[in-house]
């Protein structure tokens, strides 16, 4: 039997308690864009790969779960690989179907609540050589995909997200040359965030028409940007970020017009063309939260719109930028979602922090999760909160570096450590239920 969960001073049930991971960050490696493209050492921080990863696609994934259940989790968000559901265009593997129909039964048996993304970054090798998210067919290969999923697991998962995070996806592949296909151009960041919404759409529509019982999401990334002072050239520069990263998607997908046309100082923003079947085309959102920017104006800095970020403060690794722990930043964005399609149920789908030691995650979890409150008490409708990550992963151009995890994992032997966050995460959890 599933635990039915409550957040203190909230009138509704089921509030879902978890963590997260994403199938290429603790699978065993697939035949993606992301496998081909960290073969270049180059490609990533310490030279690392997936490689073994957390060995979920093996068998130690059913173990993880019910770890997590023993953690206290009522609930946890996946990834499915596209790439190994359909190696081929068109050919779908049903081993590896039966293996995620294990995987999701496993789950329920331990009492977790499952929402699963359907794109989580990476793309199946054969559509990358097609153009990636720029190939012509990109949002009909999806919502094919969408569609056998539903039909082959939908009974299996609760909430399913579409996409995840598609401005950021568009940012560090298209317009930046971090992630595959690492393309650096400004144009190619509204040319593929406008087909990663259009490829969104398409597989809302196709999952429906598959299951309509679905609860479809879309999954985005929501910083804070705040000017790093209070000229006007810094408070342009923070509006410019945020209308470009955050406004620009939660506007598509909330305006009539379906797409977003703001007032930016004196700039006006219209950058996404139309896009038929956006508007609304949800059931749910999901906000990952990290963290806040605050922006300084930058003459040199066109590629981020003549905005650099301030430092002092930030969680770091190199180049890396995850911005400046600041909790009041989460709760200000569920009550901007909230404002943006009321009554819209919402969950924190990723919130965390890159931390070896532990010694800033546990206060991170606290007042974080005091945030969520906060947001609740002001009226937004959060209905779950999952921290990233359930387990040290790959992390992307990271590589091994940045650990996320409530649980270590030691890279040699494999043996799974919960750290003092993981115990403390279990406690609000229990305090949250009314347990003792």
């Amino acid at each position: 039997m599933r635990t039915k969960a409550t957040i203190e001073g909230s009138s509704h049930d089921a509030f879902l308690w978890g963590a997260a991971t994403s199938h290429h960050q603790v699978e065993d490696d697939e035949p993606s864009d992301w496998a081909d493209w960290t073969r270049d050492p180059s490609h990533t921080i310490d030279g690392s790969r997936a490689g073994r990863a957390c060995e979920w696609w093996s068998g130690r994934a059913e173990e993880d779960l019910t770890l997590a259940a023993r953690l206290g989790h009522t609930a946890h968000r996946l990834g499915l690989s596209w790439a190994r559901l359909e190696p081929e265009p068109g050919r779908f593997d049903e081993v590896a179907f039966d293996r995620y129909a294990r995987l999701l039964d496993h789950a329920h048996g331990e009492g977790l609540t499952i929402m699963a993304t359907l794109f989580h970054f990476t793309l199946p090798r054969w559509l990358a050589k097609e153009g990636a998210c720029l190939s012509p067919r990109f949002p009909e290969r999806f919502a094919r995909f969408c569609d056998r999923v539903a039909r082959r697991l939908g009974d299996r998962i609760d909430l399913v997200a579409t996409i995840n995070e598609p401005s950021v996806l568009a940012f560090m592949a298209y317009a930046g040359k971090r992630w595959p296909p690492g393309l650096g151009r400004i144009d190619a960041f509204f040319r593929a965030l406008a087909a990663i919404l259009r490829a969104h759409a398409a597989g809302y529509a196709a999952l429906l028409d598959a299951r309509p019982a679905s609860k479809v999401g879309l999954v985005l990334n929501a910083p804070r940007f705040d000017p790093a002072s209070g000229s006007r050239r810094d408070l342009l520069a923070a509006r410019l970020q945020d209308r470009f990263f955050n406004a620009i998607v939660l506007d598509a997908l909330t305006e009539k017009r379906g797409r977003v046309a703001e007032l930016a100082g004196p700039l006006r923003v219209s950058a996404l063309p139309k896009i038929p079947g956006l508007r609304g085309s949800f059931h749910w959102l999901g906000l990952n939260y990290y963290g806040r920017y605050r922006v300084r104006f930058d003459p040199r800095a066109a590629g981020t719109l003549f905005g650099a970020h301030v430092q002092e403060h930030n969680v770091r690794l190199e180049h890396v930028d995850w911005g400046e722990i600041h909790p009041d930043g989460l709760r200000d964005q569920l009550l901007r979602f909230a404002q943006a399609s009321p009554g819209t149920p919402l969950y924190v789908t990723e919130n965390g922090v890159m931390d070896p030691t532990d010694a800033r995650r546990v206060r991170y979890l606290e007042q974080h999760v005091a945030a969520v409150e906060e947001a609740m008490a002001g009226g937004a409708p959060v209905r779950g909160y999952f921290h990233w990550s359930l387990l040290d992963n790959f992390e992307w151009a990271e590589g091994w570096r940045a650990p996320f995890g409530l649980v270590a994992v030691d890279r040699e032997t494999g043996v799974r450590t919960p750290r003092p966050s993981a115990e403390r995460y279990r406690a609000l959890i229990e305090a949250k239920e009314g347990h003792t």
